[in-house]
């Protein structure tokens, strides 16, 4: 359970990603548009996949933000990883990709590295707790086509309520997570470069038997919502430039909530606006088939909508 959080990032739906997979849509968009969401969407989920190696090595280092822990070069168990702990006494680990450990499955190698640093708090538990992210020529290259994404940027995780875990266990407590990336550039495997930005806001909540009364049984519930302000356009989720120097955005109309009772990507409720080069896209999530909200505890599947080139239309897919 403990790194539980990161689940979260399986609920950060990429727009992009679910465009992707609607065939009959791909042939409408244009072609800068189709591999932007592409880009979108290989962007997230390495950054995700990212956070749950970190997780999962920060919680096996007593040192980090704590007295008394490792210090040196230490192995490490993730894949082509090996863990810089001669500063956790600061709060500071650096991990280091050796760039030729085929990893996870596409395979795919990993080279550079990133500074994970507690910049507020004592432990990554506490509430209030942020750890920062500095991404150093952070490269991953897919060894099937040898397409690859370099990051280089800050990325910055606030444990907002921290980790009371008998409370949560209990259905009292939430755990939420605010994350933070401005001006993040991002190099293609062709030379063509991006800048990406996000600011969400997300929360998983553990509610006992009984405690839903839309959902018959114990289950985890995920919520996530953009968070900021741009150009007086409220939760706004993600904004930058493309590889192409076409400005988008992404924004919530409706928070995007989710459980494991129905699946995680059985979304219950959300509504994203997509938009990038003059063509616009939104996502209605828990829709019956008739495209209305479901009224059952799972929902159906989701509406898109779109307007591209001036040309408008929608239509209803399951999950």
């Amino acid at each position: 359970m403990k790194n539980s959080f990161l689940k979260i990032g399986v609920v950060v739906l990429v727009v992009g990603g679910m465009l992707a997979g609607c065939g009959f849509l791909k042939n409408l968009l244009d072609p800068n548009v189709q591999k932007f969401n592409e880009d979108y969407n290989n962007y997230k989920s390495e950054l995700e996949s990212l956070d749950n190696d970190l997780d999962n090595a920060i919680k096996d280092i007593d040192g980090f933000g704590k007295t008394g822990g490792t210090s040196g070069i230490a192995s490490s168990p993730l894949c082509g990883v090996t863990i810089d702990c001669t500063q956790v006494s600061q709060g500071i680990l650096i991990f280091n990709f050796d760039g030729v450990t085929p990893c996870f499955s596409p395979s795919r190698t990993r080279s550079g590295a990133v500074q994970v640093e507690l910049i507020n708090g004592t432990s990554w538990a506490e509430a209030g707790a942020v750890m920062k992210q500095t991404f150093i020529d952070y490269k991953v290259t897919v060894l099937s086509n040898s397409r690859s994404i370099e990051v280089n940027g800050i990325k910055t995780l606030k444990n907002v309520n921290g980790h009371d875990w008998w409370g949560w266990i209990q259905g009292n407590v939430d755990h939420t997570y605010e994350s933070r990336a401005f001006d993040v550039d991002v190099v293609w495997d062709n030379g063509q470069t991006a800048v990406w930005n996000h600011a969400r806001t997300s929360t998983i909540s553990w509610n006992p038997n009984g405690a839903d009364p839309a959902v018959p049984n114990a289950h985890l519930a995920y919520s996530v919502n953009g968070d900021t302000t741009l150009n007086g356009v409220p939760t706004m989720d993600s904004w930058g430039t493309n590889r192409f120097g076409d400005a988008f955005t992404t924004r919530y109309e409706e928070a995007i909530t989710s459980n494991t009772y129905c699946g995680l990507w059985r979304f219950s409720t959300g509504r994203l606006i997509h938009e990038v080069a003059g063509d616009d896209f939104t996502l209605e999530l828990g829709v019956n088939q008739s495209g209305n909200p479901a009224s059952t505890a799972c929902a159906y599947g989701y509406e898109v909508s779109w307007n591209i080139g001036g040309n408008s239309n929608s239509v209803v897919l399951s999950y």
